[in-house]
């Protein structure tokens, strides 16, 4: 498991160090549908910026969890589900995870918060 935590900051330190610039103010970082919406792999996901960021500022804050913040439909438990599942396969321990549902979170989009 550390190796492949080690991996996923070396990734993502890569990325970082490429200029690709896309923090989000604060904590929350946004997933629209259309950025969900296209081909999903490993290095996909890592060039999608506010993912990228959340997992960055996971790192920064290595006593923190990501929350995957959700709508309550069978639409949005999905969407959540699977982007936990990819969180994970990218190294993100499962127990540094937690999805929320959120009765202000749209259909249309998806937000990760980086959590002490």
């Amino acid at each position: 498991m550390k190796l492949k935590a080690l991996l996923l900051a070396a990734g993502f330190a890569l990325l970082a160090a490429s200029g690709l610039e896309a923090r989000a103010s604060g904590d929350t970082f946004s997933i629209s549908a259309d950025q969900w919406a296209l081909p999903r792999s490993g290095a996909a996901l890592l060039k999608l910026a506010p993912l990228r960021a959340a997992v960055e500022d996971w790192i920064a804050h290595p006593d923190a969890r990501i929350v995957v913040v959700h709508a309550g439909s069978d639409v949005g438990n999905l969407w959540a589900g699977e982007l936990a599942d990819w969180l994970v396969a990218l190294g993100v321990p499962s127990d540094h995870l937690e999805k929320r549902v959120s009765a202000d979170q749209g259909e249309d989009s998806i937000s990760l918060r980086v959590e002490d």
